[in-house]
């Protein structure tokens, strides 16, 4: 029962357009930090809505697809690196 509740949400969360930072980290296999690094460093798309911060799926798609490395200090700090 356990099994069929997880493909069902996989499922959901494949269809959908945008994806919260959660659901994209999970879809990425990444830290929801990784993921707000990555939106910083303009590597990943976002959209805010309101209060929340969506990211489309192509953006995630092409994301995946391509060998970016996800800097860990903010793209505009030179003296954090």
């Amino acid at each position: 029962m356990r099994v069929e509740v997880a493909e069902q949400n996989s499922a959901v969360e494949n269809s959908r357009l945008l994806l919260s930072r959660r659901s994209a980290a999970r879809a990425l296999d990444i830290s929801v930090r990784m993921i707000d690094y990555a939106i910083a460093a303009g590597l990943i798309e976002s959209r805010r809505i309101n209060s929340r911060i969506l990211i489309p799926s192509e953006s995630l798609a092409k994301f995946a697809a391509s060998d970016q490395v996800i800097p860990r200090a903010p793209a505009h700090c030179q003296e954090c690196v």
